[in-house]
């Protein structure tokens, strides 16, 4: 019976556990999201200022 109980409890703390973090890979592909668009942005400008230092 005691086995029971703990297993009811592990299971308790796994499923708090998933609904405190459900929106935490949607949060995550958001940064990724906006991390690679940022990086692009910076290489652009990273072009533009050495074809102006190039003349």
């Amino acid at each position: 019976m005691a086995a029971l109980k703990k297993h009811g409890r592990i299971q308790a703390a796994l499923m708090q556990f998933s609904y405190e973090h459900r929106k935490l890979d949607g949060h995550l592909k958001k940064i990724h999201k906006n991390a690679g668009e940022l990086a692009k942005m910076l290489d652009s400008l990273d072009r533009k200022n050495a074809d102006k230092s190039e003349k």
